[in-house]
Parts: structure tokens; C-alpha cells; sequence
């Protein structure tokens, strides 16, 4: 009996429970609406709109982004990384608070009449977003979304700095992609120079002209050619007939290990001197280049070839010999250190001028005689630590060089090199000769 009466009770209390939870009284409980996270993945894309400015969108491709701008009729490629930047504010966003609802047609309370920063991303993540007025105590901003469609939350002001960029900020302004270890050629066309470089066993060889073939370019030189391309940004990219070109200046051709070949080409921007316009193969638009980037990619032979007079290793050299008018001077190395071998005195700073010597280019083709003008300076004598001769090397002024210039001879018949005339005047000053 007393069992019947437990069964009796336990199926009173499901009915109750049933109609206490059905009951059109009961009050739900519901948690606040959040924030949206988007999968950035899912994105192709990205619509932004900033006050006074034009709208403009980012666009996915295959490999990578388009900016596509009202009244351009190309879409410059966009910086990855910087589009990968506004996609992780995109994705990683979270408000602050949940602020509650807003009453129809207030949206001017909050800003969100004129929002600072409209954003709506499309293709399997849809998500509208509108960023307003910064909220009395400066904490944050007011914003809405499409998701949450009347819903006020309060966000912090550093995702609008992530996203209020306009559409210029995302252009991708390099010239060229790709690594330097991959390209193999290149080729420049000046109009009135032309030169070409290969690479063959990790070095750049000249292949043209004929005068220079075979012959190793500078590495230095080289590289600053490519960082130049591949790594220097143009000052910005204009749409068609904005910008009037003039005549064609300069043509570089490159090669890449995967066999594609990319080229830029260089024009005159009418009506000024300081600025160019480039079009690359690579990329889409009139890029804008200064005058000083221009200056780095317009190089002739002369300037690309190694140019360096002589090699010698510094390790090697135990002892000088410096010859200047009358005067001798000798210098050793202790250990690390140089001395002065008459007094035993430091001498500061002649490792580096060692390592310049080895540095030191000819500024044009050497000389095989010098005018009657030229005159014998000084005389610089390397020898290693048993004493036997490395190398001597003989500077000379001439005031028909120009300015800053003197000659330099290795007394081997390679001739008289013209060469900056620091390295002579710092020598100069290191050396401890009678006054």
C-alpha cells in the first residue's frame, strides 16, 4: 500500500513540474547577447566605410587580396599582413559589456546615426558592425551588429584604431615578390645602357655587355638593387589618367628560379622632377616613386660591377710601413692591439681602416699613366707577421681629379684608380708623423 501511495506522489510531481514549465506566467531566465566571433576563414569580403571617405572593399583571390575602390578600374593587390591584421581585430573582437537595448530611432544618442567605422564582411561569415561615439567616461565606444540587431554593447577604442584605416593603408606598394635567393637574371634597359646579370655558383655574373662578360658584379650592389624591388615601398598607387606619364626612362627585367619572368617599367611623371610612375608586371596600378628610389634602381654597369681594388686578409697583416715626404713611420700588431713600434703607443682604429682599404671602389675606369699634375703622397706597406711584403699601395693628389677624389696605384700595372680620398685623409690623421 505504501508503495502505491510513493508512485502516486512521483507522478503528481511530473504533472506539476510539466505545467509549471509550460506556464505562459513563468519567466525564462536568458543570457545576455555577446559579442560575434567571426571565422575569419569563412571571410572573402571585407566592407569598410569611414566618415568623409569613400567606401571601399577587400577582396579575396585565389592567392590573396584585392582593394576595390568606386571609380577605379583596377584593384590594386592589398598587403597581406595588413589585411590579415583588420581579419584578427575582426575575429578576436570582444565588447566590454552588453549596454541593453536601444529605443528605436536613438541612434544618435549613441553615435551610431554617423558611425566612426562601418564594417560588414560577407561570404560564409556575414556580419554587419558599426562603431559610434565614444561612451561619457572615455572607457570605450558605443556599437551595434547585425546579429545582434538592436542590441548596445560598449567596445574598447583600440579595435577602431585596428580598423579605421582607409582604403591606401592596405595597398600592397612593394614592386615585385619574392625572395632574393630565387631570382636568377637580371636585366636593365636604361635606353642608352643595358646590362644583364646572371646568377652562376651562388654569385652575379655579368653576361652583357660584351666588354664585361664573365665578369662578377658587386654583391653590395646587387642587393640593394633587389631590396630596392622586392622590399622598398612606393610612395602610394593612383588609378589611370590621374597622373599624365612622359617618356619611358627605364625597363628591369627579372628571372626567378620557377622560370617566370616579371618586369617593371619606369616612366617621367609630367610636370615634376622628384616624382615617377612604375607599372609591374606583378602588380596593378600607377605605383608613385620618389626620385631617391628611382636613383636606386637606375644603374648602370659601371656602378654594378665589383669595383673593389684589392683583397687582402686582415688577419694576415702583422706589421705597417707608412712612407710620407720624408718621413717613415712603422706600425706593429700586439695581439689584438696596434702600437707604435718606436714608443710602443697605441694606435686606434687601423683594423678598420684595413677592412675599408678592402672596401675601397674605383669611381671610374683606372688610368694607365697620370699627368704631370699628379703628385706621390704617401706610400702604405702591409706586411704579415714574419715581415715579408703583402702588399703596397701608393696614394696620389691630383687637382684635376674631382673634388674628393685622389689616385691609388698597387704598383702591380693594373694602373691608377680614382678612388674617394677619406680613407687617405683618415690614415693621415691615425699615423703619429712629425709635424
Amino acid at each position: 500500500m505504501l508503495k502505491r501511495f510513493f508512485i502516486f506522489l512521483a507522478l503528481v510531481s511530473i504533472l506539476c513540474g510539466a505545467f509549471f514549465l509550460n506556464s505562459p506566467d513563468k519567466q525564462v531566465e536568458q543570457a545576455e547577447p555577446v559579442w560575434p566571433v567571426v571565422d575569419t576563414s569563412r571571410v572573402d569580403r571585407v566592407d569598410v566605410c569611414l566618415p568623409q571617405k569613400d567606401c571601399f572593399s577587400l577582396v579575396r583571390r585565389a592567392d590573396g587580396w584585392d582593394v576595390a575602390q568606386h571609380g577605379w578600374n583596377i584593384s590594386p593587390e592589398a598587403d597581406p599582413d595588413r589585411v590579415r591584421a583588420l581579419l584578427e581585430a575582426l575575429g578576436q573582437a570582444k565588447a566590454l559589456r552588453y549596454l541593453g537595448r536601444m529605443a528605436e530611432g536613438h541612434e544618435a544618442e549613441y553615435g551610431l546615426d554617423f558611425p566612426a567605422v562601418r564594417i560588414a564582411t560577407g561570404g560564409g561569415q556575414e556580419l554587419a558592425v558599426a562603431v559610434g561615439a565614444e561612451n561619457p567616461s572615455g572607457e570605450g565606444r558605443f556599437a551595434s551588429n547585425s546579429r545582434e540587431k538592436g542590441d548596445l554593447f560598449l567596445i574598447p577604442g583600440s579595435f577602431v584604431r585596428q580598423c579605421e584605416f582607409p582604403a591606401e593603408h592596405y595597398y600592397n606598394l612593394l614592386l615585385l615578390s619574392g625572395k632574393p635567393e630565387n631570382i636568377t637574371s637580371i636585366s636593365l634597359d636604361g635606353g642608352s645602357f643595358l646590362w644583364t646579370l646572371n646568377r652562376v655558383d651562388g654569385n652575379f655574373v655579368f653576361s652583357f655587355p660584351a666588354s664585361l662578360n664573365g665578369k662578377i658584379a658587386s654583391s653590395g650592389d646587387v642587393n640593394l638593387l633587389l631590396h630596392s624591388l622586392l622590399e622598398t615601398p612606393a610612395k602610394g598607387i593612383v588609378p589611370d589618367g590621374v597622373k599624365e606619364r612622359g617618356s619611358q626612362v627605364l625597363n628591369i627585367e627579372v628571372g626567378f628560379s620557377d622560370k617566370r619572368t616579371e618586369k617593371v617599367e619606369i616612366c617621367e611623371l609630367s610636370g615634376t622632377v622628384d616624382f615617377f610612375l612604375a607599372n609591374s608586371t606583378v602588380r596593378k596600378g600607377n605605383f608613385v616613386l620618389s626620385k631617391e628610389h628611382f636613383e636606386q634602381l637606375d644603374k648602370k654597369a659601371f656602378q654594378m660591377r665589383q669595383r673593389t681594388v684589392l683583397s687582402i686578409e686582415t688577419g694576415k697583416v702583422g706589421s705597417m710601413r707608412v712612407l710620407q715626404g720624408n718621413q717613415t713611420f712603422t706600425g706593429m700588431k700586439n695581439g689584438k692591439t696596434w702600437v707604435n713600434f718606436e714608443d710602443k703607443k697605441p694606435l686606434l682604429g687601423i683594423d678598420m681602416s684595413l677592412w675599408r682599404l678592402n672596401e675601397l671602389k674605383f669611381e671610374a675606369e683606372p688610368a694607365e699613366t697620370l699627368s704631370a699634375s699628379a703628385e706621390k703622397v704617401m706610400e702604405l706597406e702591409l706586411m704579415n707577421e714574419d715581415g715579408r711584403s703583402l702588399v703596397t699601395v701608393d696614394f696620389f693628389s691630383d687637382p684635376e681629379l674631382p673634388t674628393g677624389q685622389c689616385w691609388l696605384s698597387l704598383g702591380d700595372g693594373s694602373g691608377y684608380y680614382p678612388v674617394s680620398d677619406k680613407l687617405l685623409e683618415d690614415l693621415q690623421g691615425q699615423i703619429p708623423l712629425r709635424k
